[in-house]
């Protein structure tokens, strides 16, 4: 089962969960709306409760869909390494529940991944400029990722009207990444929160 922030981020995962794990049908892997199960924001205390809510709706689940395991994908909303702490907090926050809870967390945003596929990204649409001016950097250190994803693949001059990225396209860009090829190295760029994400999948 996949948690997330929204349906693009879940629907994201799941293609590139589904590439890296060929072994695992990509139909396997469900995407679900609830339970929202964010914890970056929740004050310790509530983590219990919050956490109880959401295994009473993962056992209802299960009644109909077996579960293996639980991605949990939360945004850090902050460079790295500050998805080390909030994997910690998501997979202990959880460990009660009766199949392994893996946290997928890009630092910043998940747009902070897609600086690592510049190709790919450019693909999604023929208009936008290739988003390449962090080849060999740490793209984990990016700033406001979406924001700076949006300047990055507009033109110089472009109307106003200019349809840069949304973030309805990450799941376009996820299946570009995977057309491409691109999921294995060497990458175009270094993230430790990718390098994390692959770790953990590599665990399912």
């Amino acid at each position: 089962m996949i948690l997330g922030e929204d349906d693009n981020d879940r629907k994201a995962v799941q293609v590139l969960v589904a590439a890296l794990r060929p072994d695992i049908p990509r139909g396997a892997l469900k995407p679900l709306r609830k339970p929202m199960a964010l914890v970056r924001n929740v004050p310790p205390q509530r983590l219990p409760s919050q956490a109880n809510k959401a295994g009473a709706l993962l056992r209802a689940v299960n009644v109909k869909t077996p579960i293996r395991a639980v991605l949990m994908h939360e945004d850090a909303d902050e460079v790295e390494p500050a998805h080390e702490t909030l994997i910690t907090k998501i997979e202990s926050s959880y460990r009660s529940l009766p199949w392994p809870v893996l946290a997928v967390v890009p630092a910043w945003e998940m747009e902070t991944w897609w600086f690592l596929f510049p190709d790919a990204v450019a693909a999604v649409r023929p208009t936008w400029r290739r988003p390449d001016q962090f080849a060999g950097r740490d793209v984990g250190r990016i700033r406001n990722a979406k924001e700076e994803l949006k300047k990055a693949v507009t033109p110089q001059g472009a109307r106003q009207s200019f349809q840069t990225y949304t973030e309805a396209d990450s799941v376009a860009i996820a299946e570009k990444v995977v057309a491409l090829g691109q999921l294995t190295p060497p990458w175009f760029a270094r993230s430790a929160s990718w390098a994390a994400f692959l770790d953990k999948i590599g665990q399912l």
